[in-house]
């Protein structure tokens, strides 16, 4: 399983994915407070689906806004060190 985060203009999307298909999604809209409701949606998606952090092997981030803005760049620090977790295991 992989968790994959859409960051659009005010919108997050995250994906619960088995391989291409999405098995699960959580939505929220927002003034791209990312940093606040991230971490908290995931758990809570994990908790819905019935699995724990370890059940997912990568998370990516996909997004169509500018890299540098802090929304992307906690994103993507979030994304690396969730990634990392694996390589620590």
């Amino acid at each position: 399983m992989n968790i994959t985060l859409e960051i659009r203009e005010n919108k997050a999307i995250l994906y619960l994915m088995r391989e291409k298909e999405i098995v699960d999604e959580l939505k929220w809209e927002g003034d791209l407070n990312l940093s606040e409701k991230l971490l908290v949606n995931m758990d809570n998606l994990l908790i819905k689906n019935n699995l724990k952090n370890v059940d997912i092997s990568k998370m990516i981030v996909k997004t169509s806004i500018a890299g540098n803005l802090t929304t992307v760049r906690v994103a993507r620090i979030v994304a690396k060190t969730f990634n990392f977790k694996g390589c620590v295991n």
